[in-house]
């Protein structure tokens, strides 16, 4: 069984390399937000689902009301961390653009950003709290401080195509026209399951000769360079989302941090089988369990 730390890495790259090349096609083909948020939620479904991993999806309608594209909920054995996500995909001229109006009459309309964030806190003692995240899909060429080298033979680099970021420092910036101008507050998505100060992680593709003669190929394991300064690539942004191992425990983290649980069996269950309520809940809702996922740290 792969790695959620492998998944999330191939996801990236990807998103990152279909990206481009649908916008090479001169619009032949099309590769837009949904298409590449549901083939991601699918892909993580399929890949992981006998390790707790649940996926259900309601009427698409209902992101106009909360602002989200799918509510993602990672369970680990002490914490658990409940995100609402919103994602935006860059254009074929490299333009992103995070302002988008949502509400018809009689209501007043307002920023899809707003309606993100002010759906997040808790309504009630005891309601829960989620993180408004942004999650940015973009292609390899357009991106600066979150682009990938070209690597030797026999390395095949992987490309991060999927960027999160906090709503509330989006919010902040004062002018977004492309993705370079989020990279400062955004990190790969796979850093939820990535050592701390990671640098770069690189695929090998090892040609096995097989008994019949025939030739094929295995993916061996991922080779890790790391980076402990306090220059380390990752900077502050990564502190603002836990690591699969604060999760569970095996790392301290800020109790305080906004979407951050401790762990409830029974919370988490009344959260996947509520009633799904226009203005409450997103199109998707993502259960991804981490308690189970290797230690990365050396």
């Amino acid at each position: 069984m792969p790695t959620l730390l492998h998944t999330f890495l191939e996801l990236g790259d990807a998103v990152s390399r279909n990206l481009a090349f649908a916008h090479a096609n001169d619009g032949k083909v099309s590769y837009g937000e949904e298409t590449i948020t549901e083939t991601n939620l699918l892909e993580i479904l399929r890949k992981h689902g006998d390790r707790g991993t649940q996926l259900t999806a309601i009427s698409k309608g209902k992101e106009a009301m909360i602002g989200a594209d799918w509510e993602w909920v990672v369970v680990g054995k002490k914490y658990s961390f409940f995100m609402r996500v919103q994602a935006k995909r860059t254009k074929k001229n490299d333009k992103l653009s995070t302002k988008h109006k949502v509400g018809k009459p009689p209501k007043v309309p307002k920023e899809q950003i707003d309606v993100l964030i002010d759906n997040c806190p808790a309504k009630n003692s005891g309601d829960i709290t989620w993180r408004a995240v942004y999650c940015f899909y973009s292609k390899n060429s357009e991106r600066n401080q979150w682009k990938s080298a070209a690597a030797k033979q026999p390395y095949r680099v992987f490309e991060y195509g999927c960027l999160i970021a906090n709503a509330s420092e989006v919010k902040k910036k004062a002018k977004i026209g492309t993705i370079q101008d989020v990279e400062d507050i955004s990190v790969p998505w796979h850093f939820f399951f990535a050592p701390a100060r990671f640098n770069a992680y690189y695929l090998v593709e090892d040609s096995v000769v097989i008994d019949d003669g025939s030739l094929s190929f295995q993916l061996a394991d991922l080779i890790l360079s790391e980076v402990f300064t306090d220059d380390a690539t990752d900077g502050a942004a990564s502190i603002s989302f836990p690591t699969a191992e604060q999760l569970n425990g095996e790392m301290r983290i800020d109790d305080n941090m906004i979407g951050l649980r401790p762990t409830n069996p029974e919370e988490v269950e009344r959260v996947r089988t509520r009633d799904r309520r226009d203005g409450i809940d997103a199109p998707r809702f993502l259960i991804l369990d981490v308690k189970d996922e290797p230690r990365r740290r050396r």
